[in-house]
C-alpha cells in the first residue's frame, strides 16, 4: 500500500514537473522572437505631430520638445540620407568621449594671451585630435532679454552651453537664424578673469584664456577635426519655457566658431560638471532632467524637474560617483529573452557611459563577439549582406515582408533594464542592408557607450541628487 501511494506521488511529481518544463519552454520560444514587418524598419519620411502630446504625464517644471536633427520634424530640412557620413562622425564623437574620460583634471591656467586675437587653432589644446561629433538632437531654448531664439544641440557630454555670437571674428559657421548679439541684450555681462567660473571653464576646455585688454574670461573648445568655439565666457538670461527663466546663467559666447554643428546655434550642455545646466539650477529642479529622445518622424522631450506620477514604474541604477560623465554599472545582457555568456566582471572591467550624443552603442570586442554570434545564430536564415561602415552584420530583408528577430535588454546594477526593439537593434540604410546597430570598441580596456539609438523611446531619468539614472520603456514615439 506504502509502495502504491509512492509510485503515485512520484508519478505524480513527474507529471508535475513535465507540465512546468512545458509552460517554460514556450514562454521562452514567446520571448525568443518578434516580428515586425520589414518597412517599418526604414526611417520615417513625415513628421507625426500628434506625438508632441506624449509628454503631458510629465510633472517637470520645464518640458522642452526633443527633435531629431536630421528627421522629418527638423526646423533644418536636413532629412536622413547621410548615414555613410553620420557614422563615420559617431566615431569621432566616440574617440572624444573617451578622451574627455583620460584627460588631466589640471587645465593649463598659464595662458594668459587673447585667443581671440591669436590663432586660436594652433594654440587650443586638442583633445587627443578627436572631434565632438555633430549631435543628433535638438532642443529650442531662449537666451538675452528681449529673448532670441534657438535652435541647440542636447548634449549631455557636454557642461558648457555656447551659443555662436555676434560680431563673427574671422570665420563663424553657418546657422539657420541670426546670431545671438550680446549688444542687444539689457542682461548680458561677461566674466571677469578673476571669477570662479573661468577656472570651471578651463576645466571644462582644457585651457585658460584672458582677454589683455579688458580682463574678460575666455573659454576655447577645440576639437581635432578642427571644430572649435572661442569667445567669452558670459551671464544672461536663459529661458527654457514660459514659466522657467533663469537669470545669470553662465554661457560661452562664440565669436570665432568653425565646424559641424549642423545649422544648429550651438550647445546645451547637460553633463555632470559645475557649468552644466543642471547644476546651474539644481535647486530649482531638485538636481534632475529627464528625456525622452524621439524616433525620426516624431517629437520627444527633455524634461527638468521631478516627475512623480512617473517615477512608480521607471526602474533605477546607481549612477557612479567620481566622473565626469554618466557611468553605470552593466552587469549583463540578454538576446531573445537568454543571458550571453559573459560575465558581470567584465562588463565592469570596462565602465559603461549612457550618451546622448554617440549614435551607435560601443561594447567590448569580447562582448560584442558574444552579442553578434548569439544575433546570428538566432537570424540564421536570413542572408548577409555587406557590411555598413562600422556596422559588420547587415541583413538583405528585401525578399521578405516581415522579420523574426530577438529582443535584445541590457541588465543594470539594482535590477533595472533597457529593453530595446526592432527600431533600437537595427540601423536601416534600405532594406537591402538592414544592420545591427551595435559596434564593437578598439580594445577591451575602452568604456562602453551606450548610444542614443538604443535610447529611443524610452524615458531615461538622470536623478543626480540620488546619485541614480531609471529607465521606463515606450515614454515616446
Amino acid at each position: 500500500m506504502a509502495r502504491t501511494s509512492l509510485t503515485r506521488i512520484i508519478f505524480f511529481l513527474l507529471c508535475l514537473l513535465l507540465f512546468s518544463f512545458s509552460c517554460t519552454t514556450a514562454r521562452y520560444t514567446s520571448q525568443r522572437f518578434q516580428t515586425i514587418a520589414v518597412d517599418r524598419l526604414l526611417p520615417s519620411r513625415l513628421c507625426d505631430s500628434t506625438t508632441e502630446g506624449t509628454h503631458n504625464d510629465v510633472e517637470g517644471n520645464s518640458v522642452l520638445q526633443l527633435i531629431d536633427r536630421r528627421g522629418p520634424c527638423s526646423p533644418f530640412n536636413a532629412t536622413a540620407g547621410r548615414l555613410i557620413h553620420d557614422l563615420r562622425q559617431d566615431q569621432s564623437r566616440v574617440d572624444w568621449i573617451n578622451s574627455r574620460i583620460s584627460s588631466s583634471s589640471s587645465p593649463n591656467t598659464s595662458q594668459k594671451e587673447d585667443l581671440l586675437l591669436t590663432d586660436a587653432a594652433t594654440r587650443l589644446p586638442a583633445y587627443r585630435g578627436t572631434s565632438l561629433g555633430s549631435g543628433n538632437f535638438i532642443v529650442n531654448v531662449a537666451l538675452g532679454t528681449p529673448k532670441k531664439d534657438f535652435s541647440l544641440v542636447f548634449d549631455t557630454g557636454s557642461d558648457l552651453t555656447w551659443v555662436q555670437c555676434s560680431p563673427c571674428l574671422t570665420y563663424c559657421y553657418q546657422q539657420q537664424g541670426p546670431r545671438f548679439a550680446p549688444s542687444a541684450s539689457s542682461t548680458y555681462k561677461s566674466i571677469p578673469c578673476s571669477a570662479q567660473e573661468c577656472d570651471e571653464a578651463a576645466l571644462e576646455s582644457g585651457v585658460g584664456g584672458c582677454s589683455t585688454s579688458s580682463n574678460i574670461c575666455i573659454y576655447g573648445m577645440l576639437y581635432g577635426d578642427r571644430s572649435m568655439s572661442v569667445g567669452y565666457l558670459s551671464r544672461d538670461t536663459l529661458t527654457l519655457s514660459k514659466n522657467d527663466i533663469l537669470p545669470s546663467f553662465t554661457f560661452g559666447c562664440g565669436h570665432r566658431n568653425m565646424g559641424l554643428f549642423g545649422m544648429t546655434g550651438g550647445i546645451l550642455g547637460l553633463g555632470r560638471g559645475k557649468l552644466s545646466v543642471l547644476s546651474q539650477a539644481g535647486q530649482k529642479y531638485s538636481s534632475i532632467f529627464s528625456y525622452c529622445l524621439p524616433t525620426s518622424g516624431a517629437v520627444g522631450y527633455l524634461a527638468f524637474g521631478p516627475d512623480s506620477m512617473s517615477y512608480t514604474s521607471v526602474r533605477f541604477t546607481p549612477l557612479l560617483a567620481g566622473y565626469k560623465l554618466y557611468h553605470l554599472s552593466i552587469t549583463g545582457m540578454s538576446v531573445g529573452g537568454r543571458l550571453l555568456p559573459i560575465s558581470a566582471s567584465m562588463f565592469a572591467r570596462s565602465g559603461a557611459i549612457i550618451d546622448s550624443g554617440t549614435v551607435i552603442t560601443r561594447l567590448p570586442p569580447a562582448i560584442y563577439a558574444a552579442l553578434r554570434s548569439a544575433v546570428r545564430t538566432v537570424m540564421a536564415k536570413y542572408k548577409l549582406t555587406v557590411p555598413l561602415e562600422i556596422l559588420d552584420t547587415c541583413y538583405d530583408l528585401s525578399e521578405y515582408s516581415t522579420v523574426d528577430y530577438p529582443p535584445i535588454a541590457f541588465h543594470f546594477q539594482g535590477g533595472a533594464e533597457l529593453a530595446l526593439d526592432a527600431s533600437n537593434i537595427f540601423y536601416t540604410r534600405s532594406l537591402e542592408q538592414v544592420c545591427l546597430a551595435f559596434a564593437a570598441n578598439i580594445n577591451e580596456q575602452s568604456f562602453s557607450i551606450i548610444g542614443n539609438w538604443q535610447q529611443k523611446k524610452t524615458l531615461v531619468v538622470h536623478d543626480i541628487a540620488h546619485s541614480r539614472i531609471g529607465f521606463k520603456p515606450n515614454a515616446c514615439a
